[in-house]
């Protein structure tokens, strides 16, 4: 079921006037039956892999907990070890298996060492690489004393299922999300006005201007070299634009729906497009993500590498593997090194921008102004490697966009199409970045917020995309 779907609202309006009606300890199994069924609803046999994550990190945390009181450390150890071996192996299989094996062979023939490359044909569960990540994190912050453990398997098992954020985030730690399970919750009128703002947002920002971008982006970076110059800018900005509303109205409708049960969960973008270096970029996209390969991968890979070269080694390496974490293609790793040759070069210009930031407020504000603009279209451009189909693709589609400097007559109908289509996200986040208030919305009087889902709903219905394109995200 996807959120913008008739099919998921009603299962929504089901789950939710029982929920209402239930005490605490009945809403848990409710909401725990519902997750179970919303994602078997996709393929009811990767259920089995979240059971076995979830049986597997409650046990070993607890023995963690246990070996660690007793002065086991190296018991301890073996039993995070395992949590992640068992978590990893599953991610690893169903999502890599094919790419290794692939690579393996290529490598080897390298070397004049023939080896048939052994593949299946694995359908990635959906959603596999956030749960398998949040539940991770439990049990290495349980071995880090960060997190204590639990003994209530219903407790954890909806921690690591619950249906909002189990799709595509945001990826949520369990000393912030395992407590507000834990206790009984109470649904404040507050909460219901910031979920349904947060849930209708998300959706008109999926509906509205994500699915109608896609055919100003789809037929660019998929016609053999067709497009020009401009034809290939106006998609990257449209599939820029899109990329976002497509991911960050998934985010919002998550926290939308899980306000309205009570439950808050963490902001997962901050203006991205705002930011003034790559840096802040990564501080503010997929924020839950970005925190936890800092705190888990990042911090740990500091220790392997000489100490004079270690953060900027072990930022690189971090990128590099995130974008692998984003799917098992080259073209993903590409991205993700290149995000990493971006974050290390900030990094050595960082004392040069702050001399220049500090000679007058003019040349800070220029410098600013700059940086988000140079940020932006370095966004874009790395961009191709996630909008075109392949490596190969993507070099290709990149020359026509850097070199062939021509347009057709159409391109500049896109690119009013582009900006009608992304105007009211342009609106909304100005606001937010003037005010320094993600929840603008509430500051406005209450005629000017009924004006604002009165035009919203008309645009839904008038100009609504038809078509039900799945999240960009549950590819990953």
């Amino acid at each position: 079921m996807l959120f913008n779907t008739t099919e998921f609202f009603l299962f929504f309006a089901l789950i939710y006037i029982v929920y209402l009606l239930a005490t605490h300890k009945l809403q848990n199994v409710i909401l725990l039956a519902g997750s179970y069924f919303f994602y078997g609803d996709w393929d009811y046999r990767f259920l089995g892999l979240i059971v076995v994550s979830t049986l597997v990190d409650v046990v070993a945390a607890q023995r963690i907990e246990q070996a660690r009181a007793l002065g086991h450390d190296a018991r301890a150890k073996l039993w995070l070890y395992l949590s992640i071996c068992v978590n990893l192996g599953i991610l690893g299989f169903f999502k890599y298996f094919n790419f290794f094996s692939e690579g393996l062979a290529n490598f080897a023939s390298m070397f004049g060492i023939t080896l048939s490359s052994l593949t299946y044909d694995i359908i990635l569960p959906v959603g596999i690489s956030f749960y398998t990540f949040q539940t991770m994190s439990y049990t290495i912050d349980v071995y880090r004393k960060k997190q204590n453990s639990t003994k209530n398997l219903l407790d954890f098992a909806l921690f690591v299922s619950f249906f909002p954020q189990l799709m595509a985030g945001p990826i949520e730690r369990a000393r912030k999300l395992l407590p507000q399970i834990q206790r009984p919750r109470k649904i404040t009128s507050e909460m219901l006005r910031e979920g349904g703002w947060l849930l209708f947002w998300g959706f008109f920002k999926k509906v509205f201007i994500a699915d109608n971008l896609v055919v100003y982006t789809n037929w660019a970076f998929n016609t053999n070299g067709a497009a020009t110059s401009m034809d290939m800018y106006v998609a990257a900005i449209a599939f820029s634009i899109r990329f976002y509303c497509d991911f960050s109205g998934y985010s919002d409708m998550a926290r939308g729906l899980a306000k309205l049960l009570g439950i808050n969960l963490s902001i997962n973008f901050r203006l991205p497009y705002f930011a003034s270096n790559p840096t802040m970029l990564w501080n503010r996209w997929h924020i839950t993500l970005s925190n936890w390969f800092r705190d888990y991968v990042y911090a740990s890979l500091r220790g392997f590498f000489v100490a004079d070269y270690a953060k900027v080694a072990a930022a690189f390496v971090t990128m590099t593997l995130a974008g692998l974490w984003h799917g098992a293609n080259y073209k993903f790793m590409l991205w993700g090194a290149c995000w990493g040759g971006a974050l290390v070069a900030h990094r050595v210009c960082v004392p040069v921008i702050a001399t220049l930031a500090r000679s007058s407020p003019y040349v800070s504000f220029m410098l600013r102004g700059m940086g988000i603009l140079l940020t932006y279209h370095l966004w874009i451009l790395l961009g191709f490697f996630f909008a075109s189909l392949n490596m190969t693709e993507a070099v290709s589609d990149l020359k026509i966009w850097l070199f062939d400097f021509t347009t057709t007559d159409y391109v500049y109908d896109d690119m009013r199409m582009v900006l009608f289509y992304s105007m009211p996200l342009i609106l909304m986040q100005l606001a937010q970045g003037i005010t320094g208030n993600l929840n603008i919305i509430k500051k406005f009087p209450a005629v000017i917020r009924v004006l604002i889902y009165i035009v919203m709903v008309l645009l839904l219905i008038v100009m609504g995309a038809e078509n039900d394109p799945e999240f960009i995200y549950f590819q990953f």
